[in-house]
């Protein structure tokens, strides 16, 4: 089945063998999405664990935040996927055996099934949380704490997932 993929897409990969100037704009693209997408979802992440908001607008202008900054993240992550994959089809006789790849691809569907949950839990927090009364300072209603823990506990997951996936990818390049 590998010789089968390989014999497929190998005009891509000598393609890519012989042009340098295409296998290092891709090589970019994929780390600059990477480190950009990587970078606003760990910067959001932190947000979320240093922030303690008491009160409904807080806890909403923190969520909103997120919210804006998981479309910017998206985008980088299709860029990475779409570049990873151009990268691993030039060499699927590598990759498609590599424990390395592999695990990086596993960590990287944790990463997408976190960042679903942790929009379910965005969503939950700016939905869930009622201000109890209109006017002076509002606290924020026992029903948004459940949210707000999972949103924690997604910012957490990110934060692990992303940097293990930058550490895999550097292992990958050095194997």
């Amino acid at each position: 089945m590998i010789e089968t993929l390989s014999a497929l897409v190998q005009p891509w990969a000598d393609f890519y063998a012989e042009s340098t100037l295409l296998a290092t704009l891709i090589t970019a693209v994929h780390l600059l999405a990477m480190f950009g997408g990587g970078g606003l979802a760990i910067a959001a992440d932190r947000r979320v664990l240093r922030a303690h908001p008491g009160t409904f607008e807080a806890l909403q202008a923190t969520a909103d935040d997120l919210r804006s900054t998981h479309s910017l993240v998206i985008g980088a992550l299709v860029l990475t996927v779409a570049s990873g994959a151009s990268m691993a089809l030039a060499d699927v006789t590598t990759f498609a055996v590599s424990r390395v790849y592999w695990t990086k691809m596993a960590m990287f569907a944790v990463l997408i099934g976190n960042g679903l949950l942790m929009r379910r839990a965005e969503s939950a927090v700016l939905h869930g949380a009622e201000p109890t009364h209109l006017g002076d300072p509002v606290t924020v209603v026992p029903m948004a704490s459940r949210p707000w823990g999972a949103l924690r506990r997604s910012a957490r997951i990110s934060l692990i997932v992303w940097f293990t996936i930058v550490a895999l990818g550097v292992l990958l390049t050095n194997s």
